[in-house]
């Protein structure tokens, strides 16, 4: 029996014993999915992670190499192309557009450009021969700080396709918008820039990730013409939009200068400011004033050659007429020296809203003027007494590239090189020859292509231009591959036969005949052949008058230089001309155009004027055929490959 007195016994607490621990967690092959902590809730339990990895490396050691060194290899391509796309877009495509080191200062062009960009924006077709310093008159004025040019020279263009005509457009519209926000006040723009660059990038996706043959691979239309309405949106607010300072007020405008105080409404600023008393000097400087865009085209008449789409290239002539005469958003010049290039563009409903201006050569004054500041300084004192002004001026006229180019030969042969030694008149003999002899060769059929549908050459006439020889035709034309819309005949063929040739030479060498009308010539002798001797480089048309009179006596010129105006008509610089010489009494010297005054006044329309030294060659090669002793030394040669 238990006593109640028994105390109770103190139970022995039972020693701890390690739970079960579950080996299901060996098995797992990657980290619970939900964790509190990174480390483990019991620090002592090991993880086999990764541990089938390892096994694959040792039991595959080669598998393991070659997959380390793909890795490796697609790491470096993948920085490589990282840094490729980084200096790609450092260094962004910036045509070339400076001033000409060597311009010679002609007043009356570089006045007449200023006061049209200065002007309402206008679509400007300007005019030229070659060699007449087109480019370098549009260079001296565009390089003004007001200007920001779109510069596309076709000499090299940098796209002969839709694709590349659309890519070159998006990246000179975005370098435009990113110049502006560059300036303190227009960060805004740099969005503008943006959007150019994303639908550059989106149109580069498309194109990329279109199925081969597909047309959805090709550039659009469409896709040229919503980057023009981008540009045009881009303008507009640009135009409208008035730069804020850091205070966020508006900025006040900068001061007009003597350039800005002329245009006419082409971003220039509206608000005006009340007129108060001498207001204080601003503490922050006005902000820059807003950059005129000029699209401008060099050689534009390559425009059909390198672009095919007649859908497209009239999808941008009518885009840059919205731009010009529509909106008045930015000015659009096209510089050629194709005087068909006009008919292109009255193909295409665009010649009657454009501006002519046509660009000729020197006056004599201006002429004499380089000849003594550019000619003969370069010119060794022993040799100067050779070079006769009156007589290289016959022969060269108001023509500067070819004087800068005789007087280099000049130098370089010690002086002993002659008028009809130099290159340029050796290469016009030869192209009258030529001509001469290959359209006479191609009028073997009774109706040929030189008769204007009008007759035919006599075998007496051809026999004695070219004795023994077959059919040919000398191609002088255009050297481009493709041949441009207008000219809708055979460009290897003679469209004149010789003794229209020499007719037209005939008039040309006298002293009293500047130019033909050319109206007049195409009744006479037809439209094609009149129009085959303007594309073999034998006259150039011109359809409006040109800028300077390049048959003004020094004299008028002077006058006209002190007069400031430097431009006009030529009845009013023979008018003030002839006041001039009654108002003074004195005799000067008297131009042959005065002379000859009644006869040119009859002459409406268009005209066909030779170059100067064509025109010495001229003489040259009508006296070859008028003499009956004699014939030209190209006539007999057997075979036209030998030339």
């Amino acid at each position: 029996m238990h006593s109640h007195s028994t105390k109770l016994r103190k139970v022995q607490p039972q020693p701890r014993t390690r739970s079960s621990i579950p080996i299901h967690w060996f098995f797992r092959s990657n980290i619970p999915r939900r964790r509190t902590s990174f480390l483990p809730t019991d620090m002592q339990k090991r993880n086999f992670f990764g541990l089938g990895e390892i096994v694959g490396v040792l039991t595959n050691p080669a598998e393991t190499v070659r997959s380390l060194t793909e890795s490796k290899r697609l790491l470096d391509e993948a920085r490589r192309e990282i840094s490729d796309n980084r200096e790609r877009a450092q260094l962004r495509v910036k045509h070339t557009f400076s001033r000409y080191p060597g311009f010679f200062p002609r007043r009356a062009e570089v006045h007449i450009l200023e006061q049209v960009l200065e002007g309402e924006p206008s679509f400007t077709v300007l005019f030229g021969a070659s060699s007449v310093g087109k480019t370098a008159l549009l260079r001296e004025v565009l390089c003004d700080k007001a200007y920001h040019v779109l510069h596309f020279d076709l000499r090299i263009a940098g796209f002969a396709d839709l694709a590349s005509l659309y890519m070159s457009l998006s990246t000179q519209m975005e370098q435009y918008f990113e110049e502006i926000g560059k300036e303190p006040g227009y960060a805004e723009f740099e969005r503008e820039a943006w959007g150019f660059k994303h639908d550059r990038l989106n149109v580069e996706r498309r194109l990329a990730e279109a199925p081969q043959g597909s047309e959805v691979r090709n550039v659009k239309t469409s896709d040229v013409a919503r980057l023009m309405e981008l540009f045009q949106s881009s303008l507009l607010k640009y135009r409208e939009f008035t730069p804020v300072d850091e205070e966020g007020s508006k900025a006040k405008p900068p001061p007009p200068s003597s350039s800005s105080s002329k245009r006419r409404g082409l971003f220039s600023h509206k608000d005006k400011t009340p007129d108060s008393p001498a207001d204080p000097a601003p503490e922050t400087p006005p902000p820059p004033a807003k950059k005129i865009p000029v699209i401008f085209f060099d050689e534009a008449h390559r425009l059909p050659a390198l672009i095919q789409s007649t859908e497209t290239m009239k999808c941008l002539l009518d885009s840059m007429l919205v731009l010009t005469k529509q909106d008045r958003l930015c000015h659009v010049i096209h510089a050629t020296s194709d005087p068909f290039y006009q008919t292109w563009l009255r193909q295409l409903n665009v010649m009657q809203h454009c501006k002519i201006i046509t660009v000729g050569d020197c006056s004599k004054a201006e002429t004499r003027a380089f000849f003594n500041e550019r000619i003969l300084p370069r010119v060794p004192h022993r040799l100067r007494a050779r070079l006769e002004f009156e007589r290289l001026y016959e022969a060269f006229g108001g023509k500067l590239a070819h004087w800068h180019d005789h007087c280099t030969d000049f130098i370089n042969s010690n002086g002993t090189l002659e008028i009809k030694q130099s290159s340029h008149f050796l290469q016009a003999h030869a192209l009258l020859n030529l001509h001469i002899i290959h359209s006479s060769q191609d009028a073997a059929s009774p109706e040929g292509p030189g008769t204007g549908g009008k007759g035919h050459v006599s075998p007496h006439d051809r026999d004695a231009l070219n004795p023994g020889l077959g059919p040919a035709g000398f191609k002088i034309y255009s050297p481009i591959t493709n041949r441009h819309p207008w000219q809708d005949t055979d460009a290897g063929s003679a469209e004149f036969d010789a003794m229209a040739l020499l007719k037209v030479m005939g008039r040309l060498a006298q002293r009293d005949v500047q130019y033909l009308p050319y109206f007049a010539l195409c009744r006479e002798l037809g439209v094609r052949a009149v129009d085959g001797m303007v594309k073999g480089r034998v006259v150039d048309l011109r359809w409006t008058e040109c800028v300077t009179d390049e048959w003004a006596s020094e004299s008028a010129h002077a006058h006209h230089m002190r007069a400031g105006t430097g431009s006009g008509t030529a009845v009013d610089r023979e008018s003030q001309e002839g006041e001039e010489g009654s108002q003074e009494g004195d005799m000067v010297p008297v131009s042959e155009r005065e002379l000859f005054r009644g006869q040119e006044e009859e002459v409406v329309g268009c005209k066909l004027v030779p170059t100067p030294i064509m025109r010495f060659a001229m003489r040259e090669v009508v006296a070859e055929y008028e003499d009956q002793q004699s014939v030209s030394e190209y006539v007999s040669l057997s075979s036209v490959e030998e030339y």
